[in-house]
């Protein structure tokens, strides 16, 4: 990287974007924490037998594909 590369360098438009990204990973954090907590637990509760064991199985799966 040379001098003038440096010099046309924008820090806010890159502190943008880590807000964007920062809040986008919040949403996702969230939507995850819900599933695992809310749709997973009563899919447990109130579903029974091997299709709906396989399922949350599944959806555990999915879940930890990021973790």
């Amino acid at each position: 990287m040379d001098l003038a590369t440096l010099r046309a360098l924008k820090p806010a438009e890159y502190s943008e974007a880590a807000d964007g990204y920062r809040g986008t990973s919040d949403m996702a954090s969230a939507a995850k924490d819900r599933i695992e907590n809310q749709i997973s637990a009563a899919m447990r509760n109130q579903l029974k037998g091997e299709a709906a064991t396989a399922a949350v199985k599944q959806l555990g799966q999915l879940l930890s594909l990021n973790s």
